[in-house]
């Protein structure tokens, strides 16, 4: 599916460009049966999550999501160029359901940067095979997407021999797409280390997914504010895990004048603050 040889400078990764054709004849298809304008102008005019619709086109006789997924996990291994390509041909039949459907992009994408192994196979597996609606959860109501603001807290929770076990966390997110439906949410949360993700499935004690918001326009994607009373996240699904050092590389890092050779002390807790300055540094 992806070109075998190595881009030379000024090109980018993804899939070659028959492939990449493949992927648009088949959303092509999608107007003919799944997404007729009649059933996309009555998901916009009830507005109506067609959660059903999407979760057929993660399906093995489509999915689409493969595009996003790197070859190891069972993807198609596309690039950013790609992304671009198809995002373009759905909005064209509409915005609301390109939305929820690259809000999966958006929720894979610290699992894809920074996760571990065991992680990447599992997570990353699930959504190949069609089994997860997903969202990122990182705007709050009163940072907005500012994440240097945020105010969700993820407190460590030890046994009795001072080992970390989980997180607990506390907190509201706002706006999130496809965030009262999705199966796993990818959170930015604070911890005492710094700003890390982490993976949460939808059906954890003390999370609770409210309202869709009524909106003017894209009424077919869901965006819903999401609470965290108490979430207990096991130390497996803290993205990145929390035990091994990390050199965080000059490129980087944010504007704050931190030492670019910095290491973390060997055997210090260390939750992926690294990858919250990969992604926003």
């Amino acid at each position: 599916m992806t070109s075998d040889r190595m881009p030379i400078k000024g090109e980018l990764y993804g899939l070659d460009p028959e492939s990449r054709q493949m992927v648009l004849d088949t959303v092509a298809q999608l107007k003919k049966r799944l997404l007729t304008p009649e059933k996309i102008f009555e998901f916009d005019r009830e507005e109506i999550f067609p959660e059903e619709t999407i979760r057929e086109m993660l399906g093995p006789e489509i999915g689409l999501q493969l595009l996003m997924i790197p070859e190891e996990y069972g993807g198609l291994g596309g690039g950013a160029r790609d992304s671009c390509a198809i995002t373009r041909e759905m909005a064209k039949i509409c915005l609301g359901i390109t939305t929820a459907f690259f809000a999966i992009q958006l929720g894979a994408d610290p699992i894809i940067v920074g996760a571990t192994e065991e992680q990447k196979q599992k997570w990353l597996g699930k959504i190949a095979a069609g089994d997860a609606l997903v969202a990122y959860a990182v705007t709050e109501p009163d940072a907005g997407s500012n994440v240097a603001s945020i105010k969700t807290k993820a407190e460590p929770v030890k046994d009795d021999s001072g080992r970390i076990t989980g997180y607990r966390i506390n907190g509201t997110k706002q706006f999130i797409s496809t965030g009262g439906y999705a199966d796993f949410i990818t959170l930015l949360a604070n911890t005492p280390e710094g700003a890390t993700f982490f993976i949460i499935e939808k059906d954890t004690e003390g999370y609770q997914r409210g309202k869709g918001e009524e909106k003017h326009g894209i009424r077919a994607s869901n965006t819903s504010p999401l609470t965290f009373a108490d979430v207990f996240v096991p130390v497996e699904n803290v993205v990145g895990g929390v035990t091994k050092p990390r050199w965080i590389s000059s490129s980087r890092m944010p504007r704050n004048g931190f030492n670019s050779k910095r290491r973390f002390r060997k055997n210090r807790v260390t939750p992926t603050s690294w990858l919250y300055r990969m992604l926003f540094g």
